[in-house]
C-alpha cells in the first residue's frame, strides 16, 4: 500500500488506502484525503476464539486468552492512541466495546 500511495502522489492522481498507511506515508507524498468515513469503506479487524468442538487440536485456552486480552478496556485504549505521538492521529479504531 506504501507503494502504491508513493506512486499516486508520483502521478498526481488517485487512490484508496487505510488510514494507517496514509498517516505513516505522509511525510513522503503530496496526497490529501478527498473521503472518508464511509460506511462501505470500512476496514474492520475482530478477533473470534476458535470452536474447541469443532477443532480438537486448537490451542482452546491460548485462543481464549489471546481474545480476552485484545478486548481488554487496556489494551482497546492502547489500539486507540496507537500513532497519536508519531502521526498525530490514531491509525486505529477500537471496537471490542461494539
Amino acid at each position: 500500500m506504501g507503494a502504491t500511495l508513493l506512486m499516486a502522489s508520483e502521478k498526481a492522481g488517485y487512490t484508496l488506502t487505510d488510514r494507517a498507511t496514509y498517516l505513516a506515508q505522509k511525510a513522503n507524498i503530496k496526497l490529501e484525503i478527498l473521503s472518508e468515513g464511509d460506511k462501505p469503506l470500512l476496514n474492520i479487524y475482530h478477533v473470534m476464539q476458535v470452536n474447541p468442538e469443532k477443532f480438537s487440536k486448537v490451542n482452546a485456552a491460548g485462543g481464549k486468552a489471546f481474545v480476552e486480552f485484545m478486548i481488554a478496556p487496556d489494551t482497546q485504549k492502547t489500539i486507540g492512541e496507537f500513532g497519536k505521538d508519531k502521526y498525530g492521529a490514531a491509525l486505529f479504531f477500537p471496537d471490542a466495546v461494539k
